[in-house]
């Protein structure tokens, strides 16, 4: 037999927004201790000071793993295990991926919410996150150009051969209204304006990779 729940002990469906803006603290990645490379952490410490997170780029960089640009000879460091090379500047580094960010943020936040984050969404359920008042970290491209496929080559890591582009940058998705999207760019820019087509590539093609807050 399955019992129905009264209406007090239902879970209440979320509330949608076709448009929303929502107002992410913008924070420089050249701003002094400039991080030249460290656009991950800083579009993740926009993201915490939404939430109220005393934190800044330099303070989560700080948290952040690391591995080296080559391992040994045969083999470059694995951006899924940390941050590839240096972080301050110059060609001798190829970013990071969703795993470490994620470790730092969970460090962050401890149990004042959980951190979803992974590979397996769909931009429209990353769009709904985001309607929901939800501002998400994703994974993008330099000057949100959409990456064809001679952008990208084989990184061969102790872990596999994977696909890497030195396109690589993150931002934070802070708003939608019809087919424009808006992100906060590190690289100083608040609300820059994206399509929302262009966008979903650039989602799709740099690996689907994204990170939220929500409250337990």
């Amino acid at each position: 037999m399955t019992l129905a729940l009264s209406d007090e002990e239902q879970t209440p469906e979320p509330e949608y927004s076709e448009v929303i803006q929502l107002d992410v603290p913008l924070e420089n990645q050249f701003d002094e201790v400039a991080l030249g490379n460290g656009c991950d952490v800083t579009a993740l410490s926009m993201l915490l000071n939404f939430y109220g997170f005393d934190t800044n780029k330099n303070q989560l960089a700080e948290e952040l793993a690391y591995v080296p640009l080559y391992e040994d000879y045969y083999h470059h460091g694995d951006p899924r295990e940390g941050f590839v090379g240096n972080i301050y500047g110059g060609d001798s580094a190829m970013g990071v991926d969703v795993e470490p960010i994620t470790d730092v943020a969970e460090r962050i936040v401890k149990e004042q919410y959980e951190v979803i984050s992974g590979r397996d969404k769909s931009f429209d359920e990353i769009v709904k996150v985001l309607q929901s008042g939800k501002p998400v970290w994703m994974i993008a491209t330099l000057e949100l150009q959409v990456p064809t496929d001679a952008d990208f080559f084989q990184w061969n890591t102790q872990n596999g051969e994977i696909l890497v582009t030195a396109l690589i940058h993150s931002v934070v998705i802070t708003g939608i209204d019809g087919d424009t999207m808006y992100v906060n760019d590190p690289y100083g820019h608040k609300d820059r304006e994206v399509s929302k087509e262009d966008l979903a590539t650039i989602y799709e093609k740099m690996g689907q990779q994204y990170l939220y807050l929500e409250e337990i």
